[in-house]
């Protein structure tokens, strides 16, 4: 039997899964309909942190209503199963749209910009900045509807924030620099991303992409997000003077609101800015930097001062003494070196792949001394392993010398192609690297269950053993659907064309028609008219190997 939540939602399937979180499509048995329900993990239901993260994501959305943010009908717990209820959206996220189509026509991005916008507008209104958009967060409906999701790591005005002042939360391709330096979170902060987001739309990729997280921040916070018109010149520049002003690197010169930002997006297009002049920041700043030093600053008169014979004097005094004292070292730094001949000389001993703590021991024990211990990450050694040391070994050096020892960091992990393979496989092989894999489910006809579609992190780059190491699979599931009730009286091929359209397998079952006459030879039901269907319409059916639908008819 199927689990029920809260007396009142049927769990389906699991539809999608996060570090802290699994997604599943339910029934709502009172109102029968589909909603899906975000349930925390019960090994984390005991851990305060993401117990409160989680809270607070459902405070969040659910102090929000607004037609571009997806919406929240209960919250609750049951068995000590913590649970979020949402609507269901059939949808994609951006993120595949883009994958799919690559970059997206200038007025679709405007209007998808729009909605997402608004939609961080509202939540900026309520005091709520979401700090996590990306085109991973936001579905996109057959109708072009946008909605934003995810608002597990929100900060909420009037509400402690759980996160650890050194700790950097968000995806690196979408952050602000002021937040990869661990500065306070502001509303310009969504604004930045917001930027990236509209980047990617009109380019069909991230500005910056690189071997490891820590580059990808370096560069949004030492570099100009690259011009969209370079990508695309028929792009206007009144649109590509939004993205140049969302995305600068001076938060003072971001829009201020997101209605400001919104408000650029819907005169974009006007034929009145057709000969917009690019926005240059750097004039502007430069401007606001004479002005605020025009008002802060007197130009003061300072007088030189002349040198006379006495400093002269005193020049050459110094400079005698400054030579004497050279030769001095000169003669003592000889001497010593004479004197160094009768000292006992040792070996370097071999310590590579020794502990640091047993390096350390070994070295001491020969009579050298350890001056500095410098890491790095490697491919090869594992966390605390020595792999250089200087002087190198088997060198002679006097007794009491100082040597330099590197050590590893860990082990740096370079991402594989995935795409293809079975995520019951590659997960566990990623979580045992320390990876948060989160697993996206999408309903596919062209690909087995299980099999890994799309993945986040591009083949080939490098990740520190430091790194936040998260990746996020698309992964093909079964198709599923609720069998619609208008097929009962529909043409029978009619309604064969539309189940498989919806991805089923169909088979057909003509009744026999004697069954179907009166006591006259007329046909009581006309020929060719859906009469039954197994299973019935109504249910809920999923596409399974072997499984069909079947129709009846006379």
């Amino acid at each position: 039997m199927a689990e029920m939540i809260g007396n009142r939602y049927i769990l389906v399937k699991k539809i999608g899964e996060g570090g802290m979180a699994d997604v599943y499509l339910a029934i709502d048995s009172i109102l029968k309909r589909e909603v899906a329900i975000k349930i925390l993990r019960g090994d984390l239901a005991s851990d305060p942190v993401n117990l409160t993260r989680f809270k607070r994501e459902a405070l969040a959305i659910t102090s929000t209503s607004h037609p571009n943010i997806v919406e929240v009908f209960d919250v609750g717990q049951q068995d000590g199963k913590h649970y979020i209820v949402m609507e269901y959206v059939h949808s994609k996220t951006l993120k595949q749209l883009i994958r799919a189509r690559g970059n997206i026509p200038i007025d679709e991005a405007v209007n998808i910009m729009k909605q997402l916008v608004s939609a961080v507008e509202h939540a900026h209104k309520m005091g709520i900045i979401h700090r996590d958009v990306k085109s991973q967060n936001v579905l996109v409906k057959d109708d072009g509807t946008v909605k934003l999701s995810d608002f597990g790591i929100a900060s909420i005005v009037g509400v402690s924030d759980i996160t650890k002042t050194d700790t950097v939360v968000g995806s690196v391709h979408y952050m602000a620099p002021e937040l990869a330096q661990g500065k306070p979170v502001k509303v310009q902060s969504d604004i930045y991303s917001l930027g990236i987001v509209f980047y990617e739309l009109l380019t069909g990729d991230v500005p910056y992409h690189s071997e490891t997280a820590v580059e990808v921040a370096l560069k949004h916070m030492h570099n100009d997000v690259p011009p969209v018109k370079d990508y695309n010149s028929q792009i206007p520049q009144s649109v590509e003077n939004i993205v140049i002003k969302a995305t600068s690197r001076n938060i003072d010169l971001r829009y201020k609101t997101a209605m400001e930002m919104y408000n650029d997006l819907v005169t974009c297009l006007d034929l009145a800015r057709s000969y917009e002049p690019k926005l240059d920041l750097k004039e502007i700043e430069q401007k606001k930097i004479l002005e605020e030093n025009r008002k802060q600053n007197k130009p003061q008169m300072v007088r030189r001062k002349r040198k006379n014979n006495t400093d002269y004097m005193n020049a050459f005094a110094i400079g005698g003494a400054v030579v004497l004292a050279l030769l001095i070292l000169f003669l003592l730094i000889k001497l010593s070196n004479g004197f160094s001949n009768n000292k006992e000389m040792v070996k370097v001993p071999n310590v590579i792949m020794y502990t640091v703590e047993d390096a350390v021991i070994l070295l001491e024990s020969q009579g050298l001394k350890v001056e500095r211990i410098d890491y790095e990450s490697t491919f090869d050694y594992d966390k605390g392993i020595v792999f250089s040391i200087s002087p190198a070994v088997g060198t002679e050096v006097i007794k009491e010398s100082k040597v330099v020892l590197t050590v590893s960091l860990g082990k740096k992990f370079r991402v594989e192609n995935y795409v293809g393979k079975d995520i019951n496989t590659v997960k566990p092989m990623l979580e045992q690297a320390g990876f948060e894999v989160i697993v996206l489910l999408v309903e596919s006809k062209d690909h087995k269950k299980d099999e890994i579609i799309n993945q986040s992190l591009y083949e080939g780059m490098i990740l520190d053993p430091t790194d936040k190491k998260i990746i996020n699979f698309d992964v093909a599931t079964d198709i599923s659907f609720m069998i619609p009730l208008s097929i009962e009286g529909m043409n029978v091929n009619e309604a064969k064309a539309l189940l498989e359209e919806m991805g089923a397998k169909v088979m057909l079952n003509q009744l026999n028609i004697e069954d179907n006459l009166d006591e006259n030879g007329n046909y009581i039901i006309p020929q060719g008219i859906v009469v039954g269907c197994s299973p019935s319409w109504g249910t809920y059916y999923v596409q399974t190997e072997g499984v069909v639908i079947t129709l009846s008819y006379y």
